[in-house]
């Protein structure tokens, strides 16, 4: 040791890190004078540190290794070893501080310049592992003033200087978002840029569709026990600073902190965006536990991806942010929430849900009456019972907090069974516009563009949303049902795979693979799911799992079984509509057609709605003009047909690509008699996919066309194609199976 301390004597070692360290400090502490002076991004004084920090050992070992001398650098003696000339110490300080005030000078203005040209979006020390999403730019709404505000930098290594930063930053958006002439970027949209190096100010505004965007950086001084907030303004378009503040506070009370930090850059916000100086503004902070809000925050998180395990998860957090802090009027909101939602996505029952969300609401409203999200939360609670509170209660949510993109979203499913297809497109927008980053909000957009018959929008932005949550599941369900509505059920039930690799007692995905699986002819395979399905108990309502059944027993030939599924399935556990269902297309196929007429005749003459149109995946009008036809009752008959052949013309266009749009046409040709346009419509649905043949060989309407030589030719075609999918997915079925077993 005492030979190993003396080399580095003789080696200028210990010399050459004091010289550094000396060096370094008061450079450090000019950069961070003139960072804010001179209008640089945060992000310089992060790059200063780490270049220092890399700097200090590769010094270290370049004095190991050399030393400078009045002949130049030579390579640096052993202390056994004879000097041919003393080190020369003030060219080695002159050299190691000179090189520093150039490194530095250098990365200011470097920074500076590039800076001046593109603003980039402050640095942080994380690397970004994922690629960066894909959404489309949006046109921000320039006759309504915009801001994102983006997660602020902590300038530390420790966790609770995140915690407070992210909490800054979840305050800001919270006081922002009850200011009506503003609209705000939703949480989920602007932390998705957290960790983001490789874009500038000017991108990721655009992207979010906003007009300004604000950034930050939070220091704290651990000598002196103050805290040093950096905020500025940034214009999108332009990329200037609209304003910058620095604030420096003493550390004694965090939350005093961050309330006074927030008022006072609210208020400059609304002075600099809106024109007034936000004296009528009121700043209400929503919890004074850092605890408690970093529960709530990673439960806002976990309730975004919606699956079971993780509103589970969400549900756990929002109650733990609850019990610290029992008046956290927002984590009660986040209760509702996950208690809406765990019904529809997991196995919790809707009435215990709905039992529990009424509760949380009412806390919430109890604490905090003007409180947006506690509104909405109500309305998807009514959402199930009744829609006309539910409607009233989204419109209390907009009206208290505008920017709230789950309000819309929620609001537009709400409008499902009164409003036209285009008002609710453009409230799903409304959402994504706000929260373009949120998984959810883009998939409703998609949703009806599939619905519309739009595919390749819906599959565009099935890109955007798996490259921003790639463990997102109904992304994944989404093109597994545009891939079965073009014939692709091979790759479709890959997709539905994939979502129950995510989230194992994902409905959607299970009842996807059933209805591919019958679709495909593979009933051992349909039986298999079934067995998956009953293995999670209450996943499927009694009706639902008797509906599938019924479907699986009639490919399989076995008419008495399926019409005692039909049997079982009872008014009280259905919504409107099945129940008459269930009983029309039980009489349908046991030949009762006076039965048909009955549970079908009166929907037709008093809804003539899309309800009934739809039913039976569109087929149950067609039934009842059968029936009418098999009663000798050829008027009534064609009443139904021609308003189901003018439904169908109608959308024409729209649906040129949807294999449903020609096998209904067939169906209608069929019970007008005209051959030669049945074998065409059959022909156009087989050129864009359409494969059930299990469906036209059961349907009493093509008896007549069954034994045709030109109908079998074409459903052996379709049968020789699904033959070779079922070979192709054998392998891949049981290898999942395999991994579900060891998992059970």
């Amino acid at each position: 040791m005492e030979s190993f301390i003396a080399q580095l004597k003789q080696r200028q070692v210990f010399k050459v890190a004091t010289i550094y360290a000396v060096s370094a400090w008061p450079l450090i502490q000019i950069a961070d004078l003139s960072v804010p002076a001179l209008g640089l991004p945060d992000s310089v004084m992060t790059l200063l540190l780490q270049i220092f920090i890399a700097g200090f050992p590769i010094c270290l070992i370049f004095a190991w290794l050399f030393n400078i001398t009045s002949k130049g650098i030579v390579r640096a003696t052993s202390v056994d070893e004879p000097s041919a000339e003393p080190q020369a110490n003030i060219k080695t300080t002159v050299s190691v501080a000179g090189s520093l005030v150039l490194v530095t000078l250098a990365t200011l203005g470097t920074q500076f310049a590039v800076d001046d040209k593109s603003q980039p979006i402050a640095a942080i020390t994380t690397p970004v592992t994922t690629p960066a999403p894909t959404y489309p730019l949006l046109a921000a709404d320039e006759s309504k003033e915009s801001i994102a505000v983006l997660p602020f930098i902590p300038f530390s290594n420790d966790k609770e200087d995140e915690y407070f930063a992210d909490g800054m930053v979840e305050e800001l958006l919270n006081l922002l978002a009850r200011i009506p002439e503003l609209q705000v970027a939703a949480r989920t949209s602007s932390f998705a840029y957290k960790g983001v190096t490789n874009k500038t100010i000017p991108q990721i505004g655009r992207e979010l569709g906003v007009n300004t965007i604000l950034e930050g950086s939070i220091r704290k001084n651990d000598t002196t026990n103050k805290i040093r907030v950096t905020a500025q303004l940034i214009k999108v378009s332009t990329g200037e600073h609209l304003w910058s503040e620095t604030y420096d506070r003493e550390y004694r009370d965090v939350f005093q902190i961050q309330d006074d930090i927030a008022s006072a850059v609210v208020k400059k916000m609304e002075l600099t965006l809106l024109g007034s100086d936000g004296e009528e503004t009121q700043f209400v902070a929503q919890t004074n536990n850092v605890d408690a809000m970093v529960a709530f925050g990673k439960a806002q998180q976990e309730l975004s991806h919606r699956t079971a395990a993780s509103l589970t998860k969400a549900l756990a957090l929002f109650k733990e942010a609850i019990r610290l802090d029992p008046n956290y009027a927002r984590a009660y909101v986040g209760v509702a929430d996950a208690n809406n939602l765990l019904p529809l996505y997991g196995t919790l029952s809707m009435t215990e849900g709905q039992a529990n969300a009424r509760e949380a609401i009412d806390n919430a409203l109890a604490i905090d009456s003007q409180l947006g999200e506690a509104y909405a939360a109500q309305g998807l609670m009514l959402a199930e019972t009744d829609n006309k509170k539910a409607e009233e209660s989204f419109k209390q949510a907009i009206a208290l907090n505008p920017s709230y993109a789950m309000a819309y979203m929620w609001y537009a499913s709400v409008l499902k069974g009164t409003s036209d297809a285009q008002t609710i497109q453009k409230m799903y927008e409304k959402a994504f516009e706000l929260d373009p980053k949120s998984p959810v909000a883009a998939y409703n957009v998609a949703w009806q563009h599939f619905l519309a018959g739009d595919e390749d929008k819906a599959m565009a932005l099935f890109s955007d949303i798996i490259a921003n949550d790639p463990y997102y599941p109904a992304a994944y369900n989404l093109v597994g049902m545009i891939l079965s509505k073009q014939g692709r059920i091979d790759q479709a039930m890959d997709m539905f795979k994939r979502t129950l690799s995510i989230d194992a007692v994902n409905k959607g995905a299970i009842g996807g693979l059933l209805m591919a699986s019958m679709d495909m002819g593979d009933l051992d395979g349909a039986w298999r799911w079934f067995e998956y399905a009953e293995r999670r108990d209450d996943l499927f309502k009694a009706s639902d799992m008797n509906f599938m059944k019924a479907r699986y027993y009639a490919i399989k030939g076995d008419r008495d079984q399926a019409v005692a599924h039909l049997e079982k399935i009872s008014f009280d556990d259905i919504e409107y509509g099945k129940g008459y269902f269930a009983e029309g297309e039980k009489a349908y196929y046991l030949e009762n057609y006076a039965g048909v007429i009955s549970a079908y005749g009166p929907i037709f003459q008093e809804a003539k709605g899309e309800k009934f149109y739809h039913a039976a995946d569109g087929q149950a009008p067609l039934h009842l003009a059968y029936a009418y036809q098999q009663l000798n009752q050829p008027d009534k008959a064609t009443e139904v047909l021609n308003a189901v052949e003018q439904r169908l013309l109608k959308d024409k266009k729209r649906h040129a690509n949807n294999p449903e749009f020609y096998y209904k046409m067939a169906m209608v040709k069929s019970l007008q008699h005209k051959k030669d346009d049945v074998f065409y419509y059959m022909q156009g649905a087989i050129n864009v996919g359409w494969i059930k043949v299990w469906e036209a060989e059961l349907e009493p309407i093509f008896r007549d066309f069954g034994k045709e030589t030109q109908f079998v030719q074409m459903m052996g075609g379709i049968k020789a194609r699904l033959a070779t999918m079922r070979t192709q997915l054998e392998a891949s079925e049981d290898e999942f199976m395999l991994a579900e077993n060891d998992t059970l």
